[in-house]
């Protein structure tokens, strides 16, 4: 792929890569645990920039546009290729859904990637972490009682409402209330704990 720049870093562990899309900057980074065969570690980019502005994220300085599913299932597919990973011998894989942007502004894009992303790599678990935005959980409940691999993450980031809407800004997230539910939902869905 063109327009794809990679930082290493000095123990070559951790590699991000800069996706120049068109119109539209996105990262994703590759993290390796011992060898990629053990431990492979993907975190994907679902938007350029990102509309939630969290106090501590650079990439909500400026949201420019959303991912479509090729750019998204596009950065796994390059940075195994670039590392020559065979993902059919990855001992432990995961795509991370959580780099720039959040999932779940995305999800009709998101959900087309991780169907396609579930038969590619069908040994990984795909998860998805989410700030918990004020959308319709439900498609992503019966996409992920249909993909047993995919994974459900909230980032609260802090422990009372207060707290957490000084340090997000978006207004149109749920309350802690509102995450707890949703992952409920989710779990009795799917029978798998979401992680908070």
């Amino acid at each position: 792929m063109e327009n794809v720049k990679r930082i290493d870093s000095t123990d070559r562990n951790v590699s991000k890569y800069v996706f120049d899309f068109e119109n539209a900057i996105a990262e994703a980074v590759l993290y390796r645990y011992e060898e990629y065969a053990t431990r492979t570690v993907v975190c994907c980019s679902t938007q350029s920039g990102c509309p939630v502005g969290c106090r501590f994220c650079g990439a909500g300085d400026a949201f420019v546009r959303s991912l479509t599913a090729d750019e998204i299932v596009a950065q796994p597919e390059h940075l195994f290729r670039d590392r020559a990973i065979d993902a059919n011998a990855v001992q432990r894989m995961q795509i991370m859904f959580m780099s720039m942007g959040d999932p779940m502004l995305n999800y009709k894009n998101l959900a087309v990637a991780i169907t396609r992303l579930s038969v590619m790599y069908p040994r990984a678990a795909l998860l998805i972490s989410t700030s918990g935005p004020r959308v319709d959980y439900a498609p992503l409940r019966l996409l992920s009682k249909m993909i047993p691999t995919i994974g459900l993450q909230f980032s609260v980031h802090e422990s009372t409402d207060a707290a957490r809407d000084a340090l997000i800004p978006f207004e149109q997230k749920l309350p802690l209330i509102g995450i707890a539910s949703e992952g409920e939902r989710w779990y009795r869905a799917t029978g798998r704990r979401p992680f908070f």
